[in-house]
């Protein structure tokens, strides 16, 4: 996805619905260069964070009295609370979900041991199949 996305748009609508989906994006070059630009990790960062910059000018009642489905309300609401935890310890990042979108970042994450064993495991479930060389050039 990383190495073209287009293509990995195109391929993702053509399963969906080719013909409804695909077919318009391959025709109009600008509406696959929007979808492309949209759903970028910097574009969903930046949306997120705006949507988080809404919620925390909403006051509790404003929230609960919103016309948004009770799940989302919920949500909302939890975001607020962990705002007011990272605010009472001096950290104003609560949007951590979504990352850099880079190749192989995890490394900086895991353990040398969690990595071994996160390896482990894809190997034993995807034994006997070709998903064992989808991510080969990146491990």
């Amino acid at each position: 996805m990383q190495e073209d996305t287009e293509a990995a748009v195109l391929k993702m609508a053509s399963f969906i619905d080719d013909e409804k989906y695909a077919e318009p994006l391959r025709k109009d070059k600008e509406k696959l260069k929007n979808v492309v630009k949209f759903s970028s990790f910097k574009s969903m960062k930046e949306a997120a964070e705006k949507r988080v910059e809404k919620i925390l000018s909403m006051s509790e009642e404003e929230i609960l009295s919103s016309d948004i489905s009770k799940g989302e309300r919920m949500s909302f609401l939890r975001i607020r609370e962990r705002s007011d935890a990272s605010k009472a310890k001096n950290n104003s990042h609560i949007m951590n979900n979504i990352r850099k979108g880079i190749i192989g970042d995890w490394r900086n994450y895991f353990t040398e041991d969690q990595s071994t064993r996160m390896d482990g495991k894809f190997s034993d479930i995807t034994k006997g199949t070709e998903l064992v060389n989808l991510w080969k050039n990146y491990m």
